[in-house]
C-alpha cells in the first residue's frame, strides 16, 4: 500500500508524506523530490527522496537510495548516500557502501560495507561534529583536558 499522509512516523516522530506499508512490496523507482518516505514493507529499486528515508523495523530496501536523511531501524542492501545523517537504529542491518556527512551507530546495529563522508556542506545539515584529539595533541598542549 502506497498512501499520502499527514502521520508522525513512530521511528524519530518524523512527519511522513509516503508510506509503502507492513503488507506491501513494490518494484521500481520512486522519485519523492520534496517529501519523506517510510518504509514498513519491502521495496525493490532507485530510491531518490529530497526529505528523509525511513525504513521501519519490517522494512526491507533491494537497491539504491539517495535522501537528505537516512533513518534504518530495518534492513537495506545496496549503496546509500545520505546528504545529511544516517543513523542506524539497535535493529538496525545495513549491507552495502554508504556515504554521508554525519553517521550514527546505536549498540546492536549491523553495518557491512565501506564508509565515505561526502563533501562538507552546509553546518545546519552536518549536524553537531565530533572531535577527537590525538594522544600527541593532548601532550604537546595543543588541546587542554577536562
Amino acid at each position: 500500500m502506497i498512501s499520502k499522509s499527514k502521520e508522525v512516523s513512530n521511528t524519530n516522530t518524523r512527519k511522513v508524506d509516503t508510506v509503502i506499508g507492513k503488507e506491501s512490496s513494490f518494484k521500481g523507482n520512486l522519485e519523492a523530490p520534496a517529501g519523506s518516505v517510510r518504509i514498513d514493507g519491502y521495496f525493490e529499486g532507485e530510491l531518490h527522496i529530497g526529505g528523509d528515508l525511513i525504513v521501519g523495523e519490517g522494512g526491507i530496501v533491494a537497491g539504491n537510495v539517495v535522501a537528505k536523511n537516512v533513518i534504518v531501524a530495518g534492513e537495506i542492501k545496496g549503496t546509500i548516500e545520505s546528504r545529511g545523517k544516517m543513523e542506524l537504529t539497535p535493529t538496525a542491518k545495513v549491507i552495502g557502501d554508504s556515504k554521508m556527512l554525519t553517521l550514527i551507530v546505536e549498540d546492536g546495529a549491523f553495518l557491512q560495507g565501506m564508509c565515505a563522508p561526502l563533501p562538507k556542506g552546509d553546518l545546519k545539515e552536518r549536524g553537531k561534529v565530533l572531535r577527537v584529539d590525538t594522544l600527541d595533541e593532548v601532550a604537546a598542549g595543543k588541546v587542554k583536558t577536562p
